[in-house]
Parts: C-alpha cells; structure tokens; sequence
C-alpha cells in the first residue's frame, strides 16, 4: 500500500481548522501530522487495491451513499477496485490522497469521468469522493477536489457535475468548495443502511485554460 513520490504529487495546504494547532505542533513534534500529496494512479498501481478497499469498506459502514449496502464483504469492494482500474485511461481517472512522509498510508481518494460524447467534450464528472472516517477536518477532501479540478481544466473540460446525498456532510464540503446547487431528486437511491434518500446535483465552471 506505499507508493513514491511522483510528479503528480501536489503537496497540501494546512486546512483552516488546524491552523490554531499550528503553534502547539511546532512546540510538540508528536503533534505534528503528515504532510499530504495527491498522486494521480495508473492501471499498474494495484499495490493501492488493499488499501483502497479498506477506503471504501470505512466510508459504507459509516454511512456515505456510494452505490453500496452495509455491511459490505472486502470480495464486493475489491471486485469494485478491479473494475475501476480496468477504465483508467483516457476518459476515466483515479486520485489518491496520502502521507507524504512514512509509509504513505492512503487518506482519501475520488475519480473522474470525462464525458466521451462529441457534442459534450467540455464537462466531466466527479465520482465517489471519499475520506477515511479518521482522516476527516484535516482538508483531504479540498485537496482532491483541487487536483482533480486543476486536470479537468489543463483538458479543456470547464463544466463538472456531480451528484450526492441531500442534506449530508459531503453536500456541506461540495457548497464550502464552491459548487452551485443545481437541484434535488427526491428518493433518488437507498442509502447504505437501506432507506430512500434524496440526492443534490452540483455542478461548478472551471476557468478555459484550453
């Protein structure tokens, strides 16, 4: 599950809510947390399939709609990984959020699908953006988006949309990164423990950088 650096590392920004832990960190170094990259993974990273199936168990069983039911088996969310990594290429790309120093443990991970239709090669879509249930308040979410935003935008996609559970904590972090609500569908899906919900659409223009 470790992984070197590499040039699509970009390294993180301390987020705001540790910012007032900034001096006690400098004081103390057991307090000091790891620095963070985002690393864009190939078809050949499969080292990452263990962790990112432990990724994706935590963020079921805690609750996130992702397409998937609680309890999840580590067979059902690895057969999913196996299928992602068999679409990364041209249309399709996965993100990793991880510890830039030590053994590198994985925090965070979100996928992008570029729309491959010939009157629609200007928008993309963001898929799963998760953050391990322990990793949480420490800005790996915002980290991801940006990177991810950062390559739509160098491919001449400026339009991105999304969809997620309405009135959640993932839809909070949506509206804190600047993305527009388009609207709701009422009983879009089953949620992890089984219960209809609601789910927003957001969608966010991008600067023309192609």
């Amino acid at each position: 599950m470790y992984v070197a650096l590499s040039p699509t590392a970009v390294h993180a920004r301390a987020p705001r809510a540790l910012n007032a832990l900034a001096a006690d960190a400098a004081a103390s170094p057991s307090l000091q947390r790891a620095s963070i990259e985002v690393v864009k993974l190939s078809s050949r990273d499969l080292q990452w399939l263990p962790a990112l199936t432990d990724l994706l168990i935590d963020n079921v069983h805690h609750g996130a709609t992702l397409g998937f039911l609680a309890p999840m088996s580590r067979y059902q969310a690895l057969d999913y990984w196996h299928g992602v990594f068999a679409r990364l290429g041209q249309h399709h790309a996965l993100w990793i959020a991880c510890e830039a120093e030590g053994p590198g443990r994985l925090l965070g991970a979100v996928q992008m699908s570029l729309c491959p239709l010939a009157n629609a090669h200007h928008r993309g879509e963001v898929q799963r953006l998760m953050v391990h249930s322990q990793e949480r308040s420490r800005g790996v979410a915002g980290q991801l988006m940006s990177r991810l935003e950062c390559a739509a935008a160098t491919q001449g996609r400026y339009l991105l949309q999304l969809e997620t559970c309405a009135d959640s904590q993932a839809e909070a972090v949506f509206a804190h990164l600047g993305w527009q609500r388009a609207g709701q569908i009422p009983d879009h899906c089953h949620g992890a423990e089984g219960q209809l919900q609601a789910a927003a659409m957001y969608y966010k223009r991008l600067p023309h950088l192609v």
